[in-house]
């Protein structure tokens, strides 16, 4: 039986080389003759030369992932790999690699789900308020660059042309009173300190958690979930 021995050292095979006049075959530099075919390797295992006998050995070439990092680089030699790396993949962010597992840190995910709620309070503040200053509901902006514009016109006690959308969308520089503009900023005040509000809540819902080392409880807490 002919086998194939490949850049690893694992053997291929059995193969049928082509014949070559007057000689039969010619066995290649890669190849080597058996005197039985061999049965199917173990799964995980391969069939390699190791003294000249074949023998199975680990086979775990392929993808392996640093337990430190979790990134992912191509194994291609036989036998085990190293401790320092995993055929597992990294689930998430938040797991780390302990006692040969995957395994989610509580203090991993706090911070992540610390890091979305600010990040979500922070969408919702810069997305526009309402405001009734005019006597009817109109949807103002809230960008950055908007808010520092509201506190200089406000600051400057007069009358002037402000945007804002109606109910249908459009939006126009209406004409505003410095009282009307006041109040603006007023109902933009608050409804800041109500979004910072509930995500200080839900911190410090997080920072229980933690205390608690309660896994399912820092998953479960959200910008969007109940208790916000």
């Amino acid at each position: 039986m002919i086998y194939l021995i490949d850049n690893a050292g694992a053997l291929v095979g059995p193969v049928v080389l082509p014949p070559v006049p007057g000689v039969g075959y010619q066995l290649p530099s890669n190849g080597v003759e058996l005197p039985t075919k061999l049965k199917a390797a173990a799964t995980g295992f391969a069939w390699t030369l190791l003294d000249g006998q074949p023998t199975q050995v680990l086979d775990c070439r392929g993808d392996v992932y640093d337990t430190t990092t979790g990134f992912s680089e191509l194994w291609q030699v036989l036998g085990p790999i190293p401790a320092t790396f995993t055929q597992k993949p990294k689930p998430s962010d938040a797991h780390q690699w302990l006692d040969g597992e995957w395994v989610q840190h509580p203090s991993v995910v706090h911070s992540q789900q610390v890091a979305k709620v600010n990040e979500a309070c922070e969408s919702e503040i810069i997305g526009g308020f309402v405001s009734s200053a005019l006597g009817a509901p109109y949807l103002y902006s809230s960008q950055l660059d908007d808010q520092l514009n509201l506190t200089g016109m406000i600051l400057r006690g007069m009358d002037g042309l402000y945007a804002c959308r109606d109910e249908s969308g459009a939006k126009e520089f209406r004409p505003h009173t410095a009282e009307q503009l006041h109040q603006v900023g007023d109902d933009f005040t608050a409804f800041k300190q109500l979004l910072l509000q509930k995500a200080n809540r839900l911190k410090k819902l997080l920072d229980q958690a933690l205390a608690d080392g309660d896994l399912a409880a820092l998953e479960f807490v959200t910008w969007e979930s109940p208790q916000s």
